[in-house]
Order: structure tokens, then C-alpha cells, then sequence
């Protein structure tokens, strides 16, 4: 038992759920300031227990999820990454997907106490995210699915805290700024995988045209540093959070130019956390920074760059 819980949880990719957390929180601040208070005031969403569920939810989905990624993806990550435990055996598929299943089904429990539209976006989300599956051989449109999949966590966290539908204002907020940031981890994350994509005939663009993905990646992040200059002007912590990025981003560039991809993992995760923290750094920038540390420091438990 001890071995499975210790298999299934270097399975999670704890560092991730960080993603998926902080999509979330993007969601409550974005709700927070335009949905519940009226004078738009750049204060921290309260800590409540509803705030806190939905949060603790969005880390642990992602974990849950990641069992059944890994068990459709164990053939690329048979080159890749030899040492996951669902490609070594460690961890074996039918337990893994009931501990999952299980984990999921009280996400949507829960979520659906606090409102019955937390279900449409976490059905959405899984739906979306079997796209990206059948779709990953297709550049460009599977990151934009996986994007698609992954921001349905600020909008099941609007659900939840607004007891409603989000509203278009919302929508257009997440497909605006989170899609776009979800998009650049996909299209980051595909430089590891490129030796088992080629391999397993998945067309990625870091495959087809490795110069023209480093472009694209460059040209994101530099978008986002420019952005947040300007915002500099009125806020000097936006000039952190510039330089934050810009930090994360050149490290990202050589590590990937290096061939160390265990470390421009770290960094991809760490640049996507940052940049959802965008609109809210101001009020935000605790978090994003105690996220920033923990992301590092769980790295040390993933030394091993085959898993």
C-alpha cells in the first residue's frame, strides 16, 4: 500500500497542481473584484472555506488527471520518460484509475453542493481533454485544446463562488488572458518529448519546425513583459513581475537551447504559474511568489529527468 501511494503521488506531478491551483485563483480574483464587489477594489480574495475547497480542488485535479495521461501517453513516454512509474510497472493502471476516479467523483460532489455549474465545466474540461488526447498529432490545435481543457478551472471556480453561469465579461477574461497563457505551457512543454514524438508520429511544431517553436515561445513571452512594462507605469510591482518573467523566460531559452529539459520543465511550470498571476499581481504577487518556491523546492523530489 505504502508503494502505491508512493508511486500514484510522484505520479500526480505535484508541481503541476500548482498550475491548475492558481488557474483557479485567477478565476476567484477575477470574480472577486468584477462579479461580487462593486467597487472593483484591488484587495485579496478572502480565504473563506468555499474559496479555499475550490482551490484545493483545482491542485489535486490535476494529479487525477495525470494517472490517465500518462497511461494513454506510455508509449511516447517509453522513450521520453522510462522511468514513470506507469511505464516501469510500479504503478499499476487499474488501482491508479480507481484512486482517480474516486478523487474526481468527490471534486464533483463537492463542487456540484456548491453549484450545479461546476459540473458542466468539469465534464467540459474532461471532454476537452480526451480531445487533446485524440488530437495531439495535429500542431497547433492541440495546444489550443489543451489550452480550452485546462482554463475551465477559473471558470468552474466562478461557477462555484457565483453560484451561476459566469457571465460573457468572464468568458471573454478567460479566453483573453488564460487560454493564451495555457497555450504557451503546451507548446513549452512539447521540446522534452521531441525524440518519443517523432518516434510515435505525433506532429508537434517543436518536430516539424524546432526554430520557428523557440520563435513562437519567445514571442509570447516578450508580449508579456511588454504588457506588464506598461503596467509598470502605475504599479511598481508590475516591474517585478516584468522582471520575474523576463528571468524565467531567458532561463527557459538557454535551457532549452542547453538540452536540459528536466530544468526547462521547472521553468515552464514556474512561467505559467507568473503569468496568470498578470491582472492580480498587485494584490496577488504573495502567492505567486510562495508558488514559485514550492514549485522549486518539489522539484528536488523529481530529480530524475527519464520520469
Amino acid at each position: 500500500m505504502l508503494k502505491f501511494l508512493y508511486y500514484y503521488l510522484r505520479s500526480m506531478r505535484l508541481y503541476y497542481g500548482f498550475v491548475t491551483a492558481t488557474t483557479v485563483l485567477a478565476g476567484l480574483y477575477y470574480w472577486h473584484w468584477f462579479g461580487f464587489r462593486a467597487d472593483s477594489a484591488w484587495r485579496p480574495v478572502g480565504w473563506t472555506l468555499r474559496a479555499t475547497a475550490l482551490i484545493a480542488m483545482g491542485f489535486f485535479a490535476w494529479g487525477f488527471n495525470q494517472i490517465f495521461s500518462d497511461w494513454c501517453d506510455r508509449n511516447e513516454d517509453a522513450i521520453n520518460a522510462p522511468h514513470r512509474p506507469m511505464v516501469t510497472g510500479e504503478l499499476k493502471p487499474l488501482p491508479a484509475f480507481a484512486v482517480s476516479v474516486a478523487g474526481l467523483a468527490a471534486i464533483a460532489v463537492v463542487g456540484c453542493l456548491m453549484s450545479p455549474w461546476t459540473l458542466a465545466f468539469l465534464a467540459l474540461g474532461g471532454a476537452l481533454n480526451i480531445a487533446y488526447s485524440l488530437l495531439k498529432r495535429v500542431p497547433v490545435l492541440n495546444c489550443l485544446v489543451y489550452a480550452c481543457a485546462i482554463s475551465c478551472c477559473a471558470l468552474f471556480a466562478i461557477a462555484g463562488m457565483a453560484k451561476h453561469c459566469p457571465t460573457l465579461d468572464e468568458f471573454g477574461f478567460v479566453a483573453a488572458w488564460i487560454m493564451p497563457v495555457h497555450f504557451l505551457m503546451c507548446h513549452n512543454s512539447y521540446y522534452k518529448d521531441v525524440k518519443g514524438d517523432r518516434a510515435a508520429g505525433v506532429r508537434t511544431l517543436q518536430t516539424l519546425c524546432p526554430s520557428v517553436a523557440l520563435v513562437l515561445s519567445d514571442s509570447m513571452v516578450f508580449l508579456a513583459v511588454v504588457l506588464s512594462g506598461f503596467t509598470a507605469i502605475l504599479n511598481v510591482r508590475f516591474l517585478v513581475f516584468a522582471v520575474l518573467v523576463a528571468v524565467l523566460a531567458v532561463a527557459f531559452h538557454l535551457a532549452v537551447s542547453r538540452s536540459r529539459f528536466h530544468r526547462a520543465t521547472c521553468l515552464n511550470c514556474q512561467l505559467c504559474v507568473l503569468l496568470l498571476h498578470f491582472y492580480f499581481f498587485k494584490a496577488s504577487w504573495p502567492y505567486a511568489i510562495v508558488s514559485l518556491i514550492a514549485i522549486q523546492l518539489l522539484f528536488l523530489w523529481y530529480n530524475d529527468e527519464k520520469e
